[in-house]
């Protein structure tokens, strides 16, 4: 008997040893792993679920961080250069619906080993329920209030704001263009409908305001502008028209040497569009 509980301590303690050492060989291995040959420069964070009780209602939490090696066309550069985003998504109260969660974006240069281990190009903090990278070189950011916000790479400006799914369309080399549709927001004068936006993910390229001219008209359409999804014609000559259904009839504007021509456009009755310029974005 003496034996076979001196055989099961043994096991036990063996297991103890082995609970608390194996992390540490396995720390130790990774360092030998990185480390052979070529000093590794690591970079990490934790991706993590939390839930907890508060007075009978479930809450919760979601942070999920992912870096991700892109090509973006930086301020001054010619051509693309190579860059590391950190993308964080911190969502919280989850059982809330609608309210949002935190998005950070960090993002360094990738020339050399000092750019890596040194402080990011600049740093992004702004709400939001989730997120994407656009290969392009643009982040797009979903709210709960279902409008989602697009923000440039490069430098983390915030390029414009859409309500309804955005059309995308090709000029030439491949560059891709970004026309976004969104609701009207208080502070613009009576009458404000929505801001149509025409951007590459460097930069918005024309913004422009669609106003009716009688302001309850106005306030009906804005609430329209969810539902309106811009898209583009094309004519036997190749000649592309961005096209907006709104209930006030079809407004039609030309996309003419990779920008818009507001002088053609045709605008239903009772409607009127302006450049918006200088513009600024109304949200963090």
């Amino acid at each position: 008997m003496r034996l076979v509980w001196t055989f099961f301590a043994g096991v036990l303690l063996a297991g103890l040893a082995l609970f608390v050492t194996a992390p540490i060989l396995a720390g130790v291995a990774l360092v030998v792993h990185v480390t052979r040959g070529d000093l590794w420069t690591v970079m990490s964070a934790p991706s993590y679920f939390a839930v907890r009780d508060d007075n009978g209602r479930l809450s919760g939490r979601a942070v999920n961080v992912v870096f991700r090696p892109l090509s973006v066309l930086l301020p001054g550069d010619g051509r693309p250069r190579p860059v590391l985003a950190r993308l964080e998504i911190d969502t919280t109260e989850f059982s809330a619906g609608q309210s949002d969660g935190r998005i950070r974006l960090d993002v360094w240069p990738v020339g050399s080993l000092s750019d890596v281990r040194g402080a990011p190009l600049y740093r992004l903090l702004v709400p939001g329920r989730g997120a994407t990278l656009d290969p392009d070189g643009m982040m797009v950011v979903e709210r709960g209030s279902g409008r989602r916000g697009a923000y440039g790479l490069a430098d983390g400006a915030w390029l414009f704001d859409a309500d309804s799914p955005f059309a995308i369309l090709s000029i030439e080399n491949e560059r891709r263009r970004y026309v976004a549709l969104a609701r009207a927001d208080d502070e613009l004068p009576p009458g404000a409908v929505a801001v149509l936006s025409y951007a590459s993910p460097q930069k918005v390229i024309r913004r422009v305001l669609i106003s009716a001219d009688d302001p309850v008209r106005g306030r009906f359409l804005r609430g329209t502008v969810a539902s309106t999804r811009p898209s583009i014609a094309a004519n036997d000559t190749g000649q592309r028209t961005i096209e907006l259904p709104l209930p006030a009839g079809l407004l039609r504007i030309a996309v003419v040497d990779d920008d818009l021509d507001l002088t053609t456009a045709a605008v239903p009755a009772g409607l009127r569009i302006r450049e918006m310029r200088p513009w600024v974005n109304p949200r963090p």
